[in-house]
């Protein structure tokens, strides 16, 4: 935990890339479009609740209620909550899929229908700047990583393997009308659910998104 801290303490001092623009047909074009070159579009800074405080309707079936933010008071200390990601668009729970193998073991997957989520549903979100730049820890214990040294329909896949907090390990948070954004710091690129994907891929989750789109949508349900 100390390595992690102070990776993420380098880490936080990275300025995020700015993002690209536009959602589904593009997205496949864009997704491979070098950083740098992106719109933000309405989207604002935010941050995810590392209080501990529980915001009414976050677990409300199918809305998209926003969590009431709340900053972290102590500086300088890391704090993780566990919270449940919701894939707005999809309209599932975000899962690490444990029983995939070989290079798309533990990959993130909008699956599960409310009701059914268990534990690899839940993610730990830690942060040391009151929730404006994360990391996330998967049920297995691995931090979630952006594979950007994949090719083809995988680059970018969202998979639980980090051991060490890095910059494909990092997001900064955004918000828009009641929704959540993750942008990863490294490509300025965000968490998107790629619905148009088929079988064991359908609703995989990448951070290779051209913009706050639909597909990037989010909302955090804490664990209680």
């Amino acid at each position: 935990m100390p390595r992690i801290r102070a990776r993420l303490a380098i880490v936080l001092s990275v300025v995020a890339a700015a993002a690209i623009a536009t959602p589904l047909a593009i997205a496949r074009a864009e997704e491979h479009a070098a950083p740098g070159a992106v719109d933000m579009g309405s989207l604002k800074p935010a941050r995810i609740d590392m209080t501990g405080a529980t915001p009414a309707n976050a677990a409300a079936a199918g809305t998209e209620t926003a969590l009431a933010i709340e900053p972290t008071t102590v500086p300088g200390l890391v704090y993780c909550r566990r919270y449940y990601i919701w894939s707005i668009r999809a309209g599932r729970y975000v899962a690490e899929e444990q029983g995939y193998t070989g290079s798309l073991h533990n990959m993130l997957r909008a699956r599960t229908a409310f009701g059914s989520r268990g534990s690899w549903e839940q993610f730990s979100i830690c942060s040391q700047d009151g929730g404006r730049t994360v990391y996330l820890t998967a049920a297995s214990g691995y931090l979630v990583t952006a594979e950007f040294n994949y090719s083809g329909a995988d680059f970018g896949v969202l998979r639980g393997r980090g051991q060490w907090v890095d910059i494909w390990e990092t997001f900064d948070v955004w918000s828009e009308g009641g929704s959540y954004f993750l942008r990863n710091v490294s490509r300025g690129t965000f968490w998107t659910c790629r619905l148009d994907y088929t079988g064991a891929s359908y609703s995989m989750m990448k951070s290779s998104g051209a913009s706050g789109g639909s597909w990037e949508a989010l909302r955090f349900d804490p664990v209680v």
